[in-house]
């Protein structure tokens, strides 16, 4: 199953990397294919200082989680996705969270679901029909 890793999912398995969501996401390869656009990397630069100071890890260690982690998701340059699906991810997020359409466009683009754990951003897809979103309890779900 092809999925697409929201950065607030990144986010968690480096703060914990020994979660649900860090197991999923680093051991969980053989019924997953994680995808994510290349803002993904730019946001974890954004973050990293961040994100540094709450998992009061040294920075190597740090380093080498996030290369495992990264190492797991595949890439997309946000150039290769149609302006089609950018089109229908723009109308689905402009009013819910624009910075998420990138995400929304690649899952589109792949029909792929996007794994996330933004609640309002579920809720607002849903509201308008939208079953793109797969959630942590979901993937546990499909993993037992």
């Amino acid at each position: 199953m092809n999925l697409i890793v929201d950065t607030n999912i990144v986010f968690s398995t480096l703060l914990n990397p020994h979660s649900a969501i860090g197991e999923i996401l680093m051991n969980i390869q053989d019924e997953f294919t994680f995808f994510a656009p290349e803002l993904l990397k730019e946001e974890l630069k954004r973050y990293g200082p961040k994100i540094a100071t709450y998992t009061k890890l040294d920075s190597k260690t740090l380093s080498d989680i996030e290369k495992l982690v990264l190492s797991t998701i595949n890439f997309v340059s946000e150039e290769s996705i149609s302006k089609q699906s950018w089109v229908q991810a723009f109308a689905l997020t402009k009013d819910i969270d624009e910075d998420d359409t990138p995400f929304i466009a690649l899952g589109i683009e792949l029909n792929a679901k996007l794994w996330t754990g933004d609640k309002i951003l579920s809720k607002g897809l849903a509201k308008k029909g939208a079953d793109i979103i797969v959630t942590t309890a979901d993937l546990k779900k499909l993993i037992k």
